[in-house]
């Protein structure tokens, strides 16, 4: 049996601060990543950019060709 009057727990350690910034650069990095990726995502959708877009077809031809 434990006693009731047992000390209490030490507190976590903390983190490196060098871990903690490097975590922090590689979360900002890959949320940078996923919102290019929306974005482009969108463009295609919206026929911006893409293959058969209006307005970036091969040799020049534009929405008005």
């Amino acid at each position: 049996m434990g006693s009731v009057f047992s000390p209490p727990k030490p507190p976590a350690p903390k983190a490196d601060p060098a871990i903690e910034e490097a975590r922090k650069a590689e979360e900002a990095r890959k949320a940078a990543l996923e919102a290019e990726a929306k974005s482009r995502k969108d463009k295609v959708a919206k026929g911006i950019i893409g293959s058969r877009s209006l307005f970036g077809q091969a040799g020049g031809r534009g929405f008005f060709g």
